[in-house]
Parts: C-alpha cells; structure tokens; sequence
C-alpha cells in the first residue's frame, strides 16, 4: 500500500511542475508574438538589424538632448533670465528642476506604458497616462499660468524648450525599449529553441495559396 502509494503521488508532483512551466511557456510566447507582430521583423537576422539601428538612434537623441539641454537651458540659464520664470504649482520646482523632471517623467512612463502593454495590464497603462498628463502640465505652465507675468515671448520660450526636450527624449526612450525587447526576443529565441517568425511565414504562406485560383 505504501509503495502504490508513493507511485501515485510523484506522477501528480511532476505534472503540478510541468504544467507550471507550460503556462509560464505559453505567457513568453504570446509576449513574443506581440512584440514580433507589433514591430514585424522579417527574420531573426532582421531582429539583429532593427536592434542596432534603434540602439544609434536613440543614443544619438539621448546624446541631442542632453546637449540641448546643456545649450538652452544650463549655460542660457543667467542670459535668459530662467530665474524669473515662477516656481510649479505642483512641487514647486524651479525651471532648471522642471527640465531634469520633465524628461524623467517622459521615460518613466514610456517605459510603464511597454510593460503594461505587452503584459496586457491596465493599470501600469493608466499610470502611463497619468505620468503624461503631469509632463504635459509642467511643458504647458509657463504659457498657462505665467504668460502675463513673463510675457508671452520668455513664457512660449521657456515652454517651447521642455518640449523640445521631452519630444526628443520621448523618441529616444522608445527606440531604446524597442531595441531591449527586441533583444529579448532575440535571447528568448535561442534559450527556449522556438522560431516565433515560422508561424506568422506558414500563415502568410497559406493565405496566398487560398487566393490562388485552382487549377481545375
């Protein structure tokens, strides 16, 4: 009895184990064929191409903003008069403040909103959503709230630039993700010993043969 017994017990272990493994399978490969549908790949030789062609973009965006920012806001700083611009209402953040927080709230919900789309989760996207509203309001501040105490030149000016740098960081921040998920994909690939561009080729492949006429 207690042999029958042992017998019966280390079959449902491995079968508790095993399934488990297949869900989490079954989750990489709906993430891989999201992210492979989404940015269409031809090939894995492709996926390497895309990889680094989206990693020189967005270092050079990065590397531009970066020197934008140096340019127009850190050495312009005393011959603009940045100082006059009033303090945000939210957090009271000085301008110079306000355009290292605006860029970092771009790439943070940049980010937020990859996650939460290829995993599928609502909530990490409406936390995107709100990070983008809250970059939106301290770019559009300056002309908003201040205009009439700035001036609208030094108040579109001063707006113009935060956005200049979040559209630019904006850009380079996906390209970036893109290229890390893609060489996740990549890994992923090899690791598991799986081919996500078969399916979609095979697909493709009997469409085209649907549409063809027949011979008889």
């Amino acid at each position: 009895m207690a042999l029958g017994e042992d017998t019966i017990e280390e079959p449902d272990s491995e079968i508790v184990s095993t399934s488990g493994n297949g869900r989490n399978d079954a989750e990489t490969l709906l993430i891989l064929e999201s992210i492979v549908q989404r940015l269409k790949p031809r090939d894995s030789h492709h996926v390497r191409d895309m990889i680094t062609q989206r990693g020189w973009i967005s270092g050079a965006l990065f590397m531009a903003s970066l020197l934008f920012w140096w340019i127009s806001v850190k050495k312009g700083t005393e011959g603009i008069s940045d100082s006059e611009i009033p303090l945000s209402l939210i957090g009271a953040f000085s301008f110079e403040t306000l355009s290292v927080l605006v860029p970092s709230l771009v790439v943070l919900a940049t980010l937020v909103m990859v996650v939460g789309r290829e995993k599928g989760n609502a909530n990490l996207s409406q936390i995107g959503g709100f990070l983008v509203i809250l970059a939106l309001f301290y770019i559009a501040e300056p002309i908003l709230l201040n205009s009439s105490e700035l001036g609208a030149q030094k108040a579109l000016f001063a707006s113009g630039r935060l956005l200049m740098i979040a559209v630019m960081v904006g850009f380079a921040s996906r390209f970036m993700f893109d290229a890390m998920l893609l060489s996740w994909v990549r890994a992923s690939m090899i690791s598991m010993g799986v081919d996500v561009f078969h399916n979609g080729n095979s697909q493709s492949q009997e469409g085209h043969a649907d549409e063809q006429q027949p011979l008889v």
